[in-house]
């Protein structure tokens, strides 16, 4: 069903998915989000937030990072690199979809449930390559 999505779209879908999750969490930092909204509701004060925040979008980066090797944009000869960073973002956005459905914010459960199981998707697309056998 994967090979059904073109590579190269799910690479560039999940590359504008990244860099929107970034603009997320910057909005996240300046306090522009209700801090209940994020990392499950768990969040006791501003300085858990900022440090989740600036965390996030560290992860995120390398995220972008791992995408962009994979299409050989990066790192040259480090597509495997790639390949396998993609299986454990998959791996992550399939736990972080669970997460979001259990959330204690509904907003985050309705939000952003459905984003996390798209980009799980998305993430082993790309991880399995231009002709979708993984190499």
């Amino acid at each position: 069903m994967l090979k059904l999505i073109p590579f190269r779209a799910a690479a560039i879908v999940l590359l504008v998915f990244f860099a929107l999750a970034i603009v997320f969490q910057v909005v996240v930092l300046a306090g522009l989000i209700p801090t209940e909204m994020v990392w499950g509701g768990r969040l006791q004060n501003e300085q858990e937030r900022t440090v989740g925040a600036l965390v996030s979008m560290g992860v995120l980066m390398l995220f972008v990072a791992l995408v962009l090797m994979r299409m050989g944009r990066l790192g040259g000869s480090m597509s495997k690199l790639g390949k396998w960073g993609l299986w454990v973002v998959c791996a992550l956005f399939a736990l972080n979809t669970v997460g979001n459905f259990l959330a204690m914010d509904l907003r985050e459960t309705l939000i952003f449930t459905p984003i996390t199981a798209i980009g799980a998707l998305l993430a082993a697309r790309v991880a399995m390559g231009e002709q979708g056998n993984g190499s």
